[in-house]
């Protein structure tokens, strides 16, 4: 052999193996839920894809298969609590697809979160190391401590060239990218996040994953006719405008091939006009669950007529977000249109990274208690970006308050409490982002065009029409046998819980599963409200700690190894003392520290590093692990009571647990 051949040989030897290394990554065993309160960083990620021969732009990360017939744009934001909890979903998608997708990740770091820019920042100076889905995760598991120091740290556990990142955090190319990418998606109308663009069709919010399969499934249809004659780009560029003609050619033009963005139309102020452009609107599949949706007449805040209207509209809604506003005005186009056969129910729902929804509330609630609820709403709205205490204050003089008054109501305690309720009914109903619209109790989500509820609200009319009814006694009708929050499952598992630990009464009537990581900030939030609902069901609950470290926690396996040896030595109180520890330190884990709060709990180490060698635990974890992936446990926290996975939609709270605990009782 030539010198000249041996050495092309080996260059391209190396050349496949790096390859092949890029295109290995595996997925891991565990997958997500619908809609589990996780966030990406709880699941295992799917392989990372390498741009070239694909079409997509090198600089844009990507995971999946480079021949994938559907591929899907991303449109996220690392400090969007909506974004954190698609993960689960998209996760789902690979395995579902394992061939068939592609997710494309595009940067919408929305302005008034303002550390989502330095997140996305970040994350695309690790994609220039090749590890932008490892950043991606921690993002996404450690949302409120997104900190300039923590970027620098994540960077260096994950292995990165720290000066090198440095640099690239500065590099004025990553800002570039960021904000070209905020001005695509703005311009093909994905102004909210979580977004996709699903082969050029758009999804909008962190929908269930039966809204997704239904959208892949149609698309993977519509590129199977073109690809046996077409790949990466050029698939994308068939099948793209196919699917929505309107988008799908200038989503692959901004993101794919450099066009400049150019900014969206002015949404169209008639409803008619939207609907002869676009043509007749249909209500969405999943808007035909109806939910019981309870309206108060006598406290509630109610536009319309309530003895006239065939069909109500209660509208869960945050001053300070900017969707909102949209929503609000849809509102307003609604009533002038149906007039009294509509009425609207205003239910407050702010947001916890909008400082000021909460004041904003307070402050209409006061409005409201001398008759000005609305105009409140309509100056709040309108001024939406300067919700200032001095403004509320301003407005208030404007529609001629009684200030003394509205200053004692919108500090009274009395006051937060009518919000905290307006949220927790939402929550009863499936109610997780804003703005949330329950229509005669049908879902309608997020800042829809007039045209999609003009569809569902005509749909309404035509049955009260029908039978002749209306007012609140229809509306009671229509949703009385609506559903509401369903926390346990139908089906009971059988899971084996020998050798775990254990609190609570050994035979009581309850059982609850905990699967569990203890590096997992979702998991650290459950203990408290299920303790409490222990105390206030003395002698009836057993609660069992099942391991469930994930894969990308690190220091997962090694704590959970920790508290099975402190189980071995001290029994059931050893191990929950050093649970208690482990939960309490969670962001400062390390093997050190890990050592120092297992000797604090009482553990000889001789014996402790004794089973680390002799790996008897980590077996019997692996063990766990695999009972909870056959029960179809999929990220942490995962609660099963008496063999039924628990759900709760208002989120792992004492109330939640204890109406669990007492359906399990008469089970």
């Amino acid at each position: 052999m030539k010198k000249e051949t041996a050495i092309l040989v080996v260059v391209v030897a190396t050349l496949v193996a790096f390859a092949a290394g890029r295109w290995s990554t595996q997925i891991g065993p565990r997958s997500g839920a619908d809609d589990a309160p996780a966030s990406p960083s709880e699941v295992a990620a799917a392989p990372s894809e390498a741009a070239s021969g694909s079409g997509i732009p090198a600089a844009m990360p990507v995971k999946g298969s480079p021949d994938a017939l559907v591929t899907i744009v991303e449109i996220s934001d690392f400090q969007c609590p909506f974004c954190s909890r698609v993960g689960p979903t998209v996760k789902k998608l690979f395995e579902s697809y394992p061939k068939d997708i592609r997710v494309v990740w595009a940067n919408n770091a929305l302005p008034f979160h303002d550390r989502a820019k330095p997140a996305a920042t970040a994350a695309m100076a690790a994609h220039r190391q090749g590890k932008f889905w490892e950043m991606h995760d921690l993002l996404f598991a450690n949302q409120g401590a997104l900190t300039d120091e923590n970027f620098k740290k994540w960077a260096g556990e994950l292995g990165l060239d720290l000066a090198k990142f440095d640099v690239d955090l500065k590099d004025p190319e990553i800002a570039k990218q960021i904000d070209r990418e905020q001005k695509a998606a703005n311009a093909v109308g994905a102004r909210g996040t979580p977004a996709f663009f699903i082969n050029g069709k758009l999804l909008s919010g962190a929908q269930p994953f039966d809204n997704f399969k239904r959208e892949v499934d149609a698309a993977i249809e519509g590129a199977k006719k073109h690809a046996a004659t077409k790949k990466g780009l050029a698939l994308m560029e068939a099948t793209f405008p196919e699917r929505d003609p309107a988008l799908g050619t200038k989503v692959v033009n901004y993101f794919f091939k450099g066009e400049e963005p150019v900014a969206a139309a002015p949404e169209r102020p008639s409803a008619d006009k939207e609907a002869a452009d676009s043509g007749p609107a249909k209500p969405p599949a999943d808007s035909y669950e109806v939910w019981n949706v309870a309206v108060d007449v006598k406290n509630d805040s109610i536009l319309g007529d309530n003895d006239k209207a065939l069909v109500t509209i209660v509208e869960w809604s945050d001053f300070q977000c900017p969707f909102c506003s949209r929503g609000a005005a849809a509102m307003d186009e609604v009533i002038k249109e149906y007039g009294d056969k509509v009425r609207v129910v205003f239910r407050h729902n702010p947001l916890p990274f909008h400082d000021k929804a909460k004041p904003a509330s307070a402050a209409a609630i006061a409005a409201g208690a001398q008759g000005k609820f609305w105009e409140m709403h309509d100056k709040l709205f309108a001024n939406s970006r300067d919700l200032s205490d001095e403004n509320l204050g301003k407005w208030a003089k404007e529609l001629g308050l009684d200030i003394a008054k509205f200053d004692a109501v919108r500090n009274d305690p009395k006051t937060l409490a009518i919000i905290d309720a307006d949220m927790a009914a939402g929550g009863e109903v499936g109610v997780r982002g804003t703005p949330n619209f329950r229509i005669n109790g049908r879902q309608l989500v997020g800042a829809q065009p007039v045209a999609v509820f003009k569809a569902i609200i005509d749909e309404e009319i035509a049955k009260a029409e029908k039978a002749g009814k209306k007012g609140q006694a229809w509306y009671e009708e229509v949703v009385g046998a609506g559903k509401s929050r369903t926390d346990l499952n139908a089906k009971v598992n059988e899971i084996d819980v020998t050798g775990l630990p254990f609190k609570g009464a050994k035979d009581a009537p309850v059982t609850v599963v905990e699967f569990s990581d203890f590096q997992c900030p979702f998991c650290s939030r459950v203990g408290e409200p299920l303790a409490q609902a222990m105390a206030a069901n003395k002698g009836k609950v057993k609660v069992v700690f099942a391991h469930y470290p994930l894969s990308f926690h690190q220091q997962a396996m090694p704590a959970a190894v920790a508290t099975q040896e402190a189980l071995a030595q001290g029994g059931n109180d050893m191990f929950w003392k050093l649970h208690d520890l482990l939960f309490a330190n969670q962001r400062e884990l390390s093997p050190e520290k890990i050592d120092a709060l297992a000797k604090e709990a009482g553990v000889d180490m001789a014996k402790l590093e004794a089973a680390r060698k002799d790996g008897k635990h980590e077996a019997f974890i692996k063990k766990v692990i695999e009972i909870g992936n056959a029960i179809g446990v999929r990220g942490t926290p995962s609660v099963y009571i008496n063999g039924r996975k628990f759900e709760p939609m208002s989120g792992y709270t004492p109330d939640a647990f204890g109406e669990a605990i007492a359906k399990a009782t008469k089970k």
